[in-house]
């Protein structure tokens, strides 16, 4: 019978790291599930999540911040300023900053429109967004462990194999992360056409 824990162990905050970094909140939940059934353990855990998260927002920031001349990301900063919640976030770029990690439909947007539509120092940006992956990251961790509990509380009469109380999270995982993946490579393609 297949045995995931040793696969876990070797790669699981490289996993961790990846998935925050693509997919996000289901991802960092997940790990926090995988540290309630001490697969992994919860400090490592937390850095990973945040590493993951904190990149993401970085590299789109530093994407965003070097193509802001073009004609194509001017022409969607104008659009975008025809919004009212983009004009909100706009006048208070270190609130959004320190936001973005918690608000999943801006997760692209902000750091897109910090890089482009304001002037918030790529440091001070790191900085910010650095605290709020931490926090996003701590607090997802801490709702896992909470669900693994309550998931082997369910469970627990019923006599279901370990390697499915770890299995079924996980798997929600791959699913988001694909069809995260499939979004975003649609996105991509709808924006080249």
């Amino acid at each position: 019978m297949f045995d995931p824990t040793s696969l876990i162990a070797q790669f699981g905050l490289l996993a961790v790291f990846g998935t925050a970094a693509v997919e996000g909140d289901a991802a960092v939940v997940t790990a926090g599930v995988l540290v309630q059934r001490e697969l992994l353990p919860l400090w490592p855990v937390v850095i990973a999540g945040m590493a993951g998260g904190w990149f993401s927002d970085l590299l789109i920031y530093h994407l965003a911040r070097r193509f802001r001349e073009r004609d194509r990301t001017k022409r969607a900063v104008e659009a975008a300023r025809k919004w009212r919640f983009f004009n909100l976030f706009v006048a208070y770029p270190m609130l959004l900053a320190l936001a973005i990690r918690f608000m999943p439909g801006v997760r692209t947007a902000g750091p897109v429109a910090l890089a482009t539509a304001t002037e918030i120092t790529p440091l001070r940006y790191a900085v910010l967004t650095g605290i709020a992956a931490f926090l996003w990251s701590l607090i997802l961790v801490h709702i896992g462990h909470q669900a693994g509990e309550l998931i082997a509380r369910l469970l627990q009469g019923f006599g279901v194999p370990e390697y499915l109380v770890i299995g079924i999270p996980v798997a929600i995982v791959l699913v988001l992360t694909v069809f995260a993946v499939r979004k975003w490579r649609r996105r991509a393609a709808g924006r080249e056409v």
